[in-house]
């Protein structure tokens, strides 16, 4: 009865482990080279889109305080114009959804 529990236990923990590879963060069924490719074209975007923004947040907290500065709603207005075209040109990039799902397809498994 004790080896037939081992070769369960051992069973259900080689399971475990091909559960784990197969549900780790790597990108879905894609090559890394792909990956590694589309987040070196990602990452300028990523940061841009978060200077915009914060500098919108900012300038919006600053038009709040002065809110007849033609200055200040000028350049809300430019900020929410780049943000706008940034968004449209990439819309992953503010999804709420996964990347990889939008990227290429749905998700096996799920």
């Amino acid at each position: 009865m004790e080896a037939k529990n081992r070769d369960l236990k051992k069973k259900i923990e080689e399971e475990r482990l091909k559960n784990k590879k197969l549900t780790t963060m790597e990108p879905l069924a894609v090559e890394p080279e792909e990956w590694q490719s589309f987040r070196r074209m990602a990452q300028p975007l990523e940061n841009e889109h978060l200077e915009l923004r914060v500098l919108l947040r900012d300038a919006e907290a600053a038009l709040r305080a002065n809110p007849e500065d033609e200055y200040l709603k000028t350049r809300v207005a430019y900020l929410k114009k780049r943000l706008e075209e940034l968004e449209k040109n990439a819309p992953w990039i503010s999804s709420d959804g996964s990347w990889e799902y939008l990227l290429w397809g749905d998700v096996w498994g799920c």
